[in-house]
C-alpha cells in the first residue's frame, strides 16, 4: 500500500469544507485550511479530486523530505514508514515528534512497543484514522509472525 492510498482511506475526500474531528476547517483529502472554530462560510469554494491529490502528494513529499532526515526513519521498512508519515500527515512533524518514547522504541527496532506507544495517545484514541493505522499495523505485524512461523514449519 503507498502511502496516498492510506490517507486517502484515513481521511477521505471532500469537495467542501468541513471540520474534522479537532474542530479545523479542512478540505481535499484532509487538508486543514484555516484556525480552529473558523466558520465555514468563509471558505465558500470547491476542490477537485485531482488538486487534493495534488496537495497531499506535495505535503508529503515536504513530509519525507525532513523524516528522511532522521536515522529512525531511514531505518524503517517501507510500510512502517508509510504509517509515520500518515501520522505526520495527520498531526505535523511537531505533533508527530512529540511521540518521544515511540520514536524511541522505533530507533531500537522495538516494534511492539513502538505501536503499544501510539496506541496509548489521544491521537490513536480519538481519531479514526488512529485507530486505522493501528488496525494496519497489527494486520500486517500478524501476518509477518504468521509467514515467518510458517516458513520455520516447512524448514525445519
Amino acid at each position: 500500500m503507498k502511502n496516498t492510498e492510506l490517507l486517502r482511506i484515513e481521511e477521505g475526500y471532500s469537495a467542501t469544507a468541513y471540520h474534522c474531528s479537532e474542530g479545523y476547517p479542512t478540505i481535499g483529502i484532509g487538508q486543514k485550511i484555516g484556525p480552529k472554530g473558523s466558520n465555514l462560510r468563509h471558505y465558500d469554494f470547491t476542490v477537485s479530486e485531482s488538486l487534493a491529490e495534488a496537495w497531499l502528494s506535495e505535503k508529503l513529499i515536504i513530509i519525507q523530505g525532513e523524516l528522511f532526515k532522521l536515522d529512525w526513519f531511514a531505518g524503517l521498512d517501507n510500510d512502517r514508514k508509510i504509517i509515520i508519515e500518515s501520522m505526520a500527515y495527520q498531526l505535523g512533524l511537531s505533533g508527530l515528534f512529540k511521540f518521544k518514547k515511540m520514536i524511541a522504541a522505533l530507533a531500537n527496532k522495538n516494534y511492539r512497543q513502538a505501536a503499544n506507544e501510539a496506541l496509548d495517545s489521544r491521537w490513536a484514541k480519538q481519531t479514526e484514522a488512529g485507530r486505522s493505522v493501528m488496525r494496519v499495523y497489527y494486520a500486517v505485524s500478524r501476518l509477518i509472525m504468521f509467514m515467518q512461523k510458517l516458513i520455520k514449519q516447512c524448514y525445519n
